[in-house]
């Protein structure tokens, strides 16, 4: 399908506007049986004030699309689908982090993930922007959010033996942990009584798939008694839907009106995407040839990696299929202290065909190209402290 534009009509709030999330609406959902699987369902019959904060968020945010485009966002952010609405929240989230960082999106696509027209306030060159939601199904069972809670949960046990979890199956969104917590607190129970016999345990149903293991026996009862944590790895599965995402948003731009412009291909996950960067590197743009420290001339420490593309065996960036690909942002959202903290990297593609300076996305954490020699590339980080941010 190819993506049609819509002309930006401004950037402010409409006053005019109908409301995105009507009482009618929230009252019909919370007809609605449960455990309901939606995440629409959560976010508008949950009444704790941190969702009702989140709700009122993307309500303002629905206020800054441009006017003809939000019919089409409305229909998407009020589906009970879980992909269908969260291709709209993470096209919607992107929207408003780049906006609040004087990036302004100037023609729309009708088509979920096509290519958008943007333009940084502070540059005078306009790129395609592509946005495509990361959902595993692992997420569309449960969260690692989910999984810390239970934790929180377990902490408060107030006994003598210290433990370990590890989750082997994910838990879903709507996972209540205290039955759990009680079940353990009567094992921990059995073990003093002698009615349980082993350092082992398991708690499973058909959601839910969790192993205790004992560590250590402390001479008086006391709390925070995890000592650690396991679960799914999850790095080479993320590595690759990222890749797959990537390569979607390349072949929607290139059936796309914005096909001459250089593509910044953006990746949203809902949670923290968790990943480790040195795999991260590896993955995007190859086996470094090696790395080192150097300190620049205001006395500011960095580490470069050398790249060599004639000779690298693999790497998403190698691959010329992605040369349009300016730049590819990493934008993730996760709960912290009941906010919503975003985080946004870009890793620039130093082999672009249309390479955008970084001087477009001032303001955010960059890894993006030092210098070239003699056919090696050196890539560094720059601004790290700009990953993390929350909106207004």
């Amino acid at each position: 399908m190819r993506a049609k534009g819509f002309a930006h009509t401004g950037h402010g709030a409409h006053l005019s506007q109908a409301a995105l999330y009507t009482s009618d609406l929230q009252a019909e959902l919370a007809d609605l049986p449960r455990p309901h699987p939606s995440f629409l369902v959560s976010l508008l019959t949950r009444d704790e004030s941190a969702i009702v904060q989140f709700r009122n968020q993307i309500e303002n945010w629905y206020g800054h699309i441009g006017g003809s485009a939000q019919k089409h966002f409305s229909d998407r952010l009020r589906s009970l689908e879980n992909e269908v609405f969260f291709q709209a929240f993470g096209e919607l989230a992107v929207h408003e982090i780049l906006r609040y960082h004087r990036i302004s999106v100037e023609e729309y696509s009708e088509v979920p993930a096509g290519t958008m027209k943007a333009q940084a306030k502070h540059h005078q060159q306009p790129f395609g922007l592509g946005v495509i939601s990361y959902l595993p199904e692992v997420q569309i069972r449960g969260s690692m959010s989910v999984y810390r809670h239970l934790v929180r949960e377990l902490n408060q046990i107030h006994h003598h033996y210290y433990f370990s979890v590890y989750l082997k199956k994910w838990l879903p969104y709507d996972f209540d942990p205290r039955p759990i917590k009680r079940a353990l607190e009567v094992w921990l129970d059995s073990l003093d009584d002698g009615s349980w016999h082993g350092k082992y345990a398991e708690y499973r149903d058909d959601n839910i798939h969790l192993e205790f293991s004992i560590l250590d026996k402390l001479n008086e009862d006391r709390r925070d008694l995890v000592r650690f944590r396991i679960s799914p790895l999850r790095a080479p599965e993320v590595l690759d839907r990222v890749g797959e995402c990537v390569t979607t948003l390349v072949n929607e731009s290139n059936d796309s009106p914005l096909k001459d412009l250089p593509l910044v291909a953006s990746v949203f996950s809902n949670e923290d995407w968790a990943l480790p960067m040195s795999f991260l590197h590896d993955y995007i743009y190859g086996k470094a040839d090696y790395a080192f420290n150097w300190t620049t001339q205001g006395g500011r420490t960095e580490r470069l990696k050398a790249y060599r593309r004639d000779s690298a065996k693999y790497g998403l960036f190698v691959n010329e299929h992605f040369d349009k690909v300016s730049a590819l942002l990493l934008v993730d959202k996760e709960w912290e202290r009941d906010k919503v903290v975003f985080s946004l990297r870009v890793l620039h593609n130093p082999w672009a065909t249309t390479p955008l300076p970084p001087e477009v996305f001032q303001g955010f954490a960059q890894y993006r190209r030092v210098d070239v020699e003699d056919g090696v590339t050196y890539l560094g980080w720059d601004d790290t402290d700009r990953t993390r941010f929350r909106l207004p």
